[in-house]
């Protein structure tokens, strides 16, 4: 993907019920599904986990700002479509009293900024990553399991849904 190349399209009015109902549906199924198998089926929960942060931030860029994002490099494009939009000033001013509140609901922190949004889904992607593919990292010692599964869900997962959801 080039620097000039825009990573999203247009979001028609034909289309944008459509796709704002998916998505919203989307998230919060995959949500569930990460608290119901984080016990039994951990990596599952980090994958579920990874697409409800992915599938409410495609949600918000809809409907802050109707585009969609579409393949190839959906992820990717994702990515690069919340850190572009992420640097407007009266979004950024929205963030900030989210970032505070999950500051002091999920973090030891002194601050959080608004770049933490993009770095926390790329972050989580690159963990998803690791929990769906094999790579030559992987050991017992290195598997996955419910405590960091537990983890990923309380401190990347629902506090990025929380901020998004007050933007919504």
């Amino acid at each position: 993907m080039e620097n000039t190349e825009k990573p999203w399209e247009e979001l028609n009015d034909v289309e944008k019920q459509n796709y704002l109902n998916f998505h919203t549906t989307s998230y919060k199924e995959d949500i569930a599904h990460a608290e119901f198998v984080v016990l039994k089926f951990p990596r599952w929960s980090i994958i579920s986990g990874y697409y409800a942060m992915h599938d409410v931030t495609k949600l918000f860029l809809a409907r802050r700002f109707k585009i969609k994002i579409v393949s190839p490099q959906i992820h990717a494009k994702t990515i690069a479509a919340i850190d572009y939009f992420i640097k407007d000033d009266e979004l950024r001013q929205k963030i900030i009293p989210l970032l505070k509140e999950a500051q002091q609901t999920f973090y030891n922190v002194e601050r959080l900024k608004e770049k933490v949004i993009p770095l926390l889904l790329k972050q989580s992607k690159k963990q998803r990553e690791q929990s769906q593919y094999y790579n030559e990292d992987y050991s017992e010692k290195k598997s996955i399991n419910a405590q960091k599964a537990m983890a990923f869900l309380e401190q990347m997962v629902k506090p990025y849904i929380k901020i998004i959801e007050g933007l919504l």
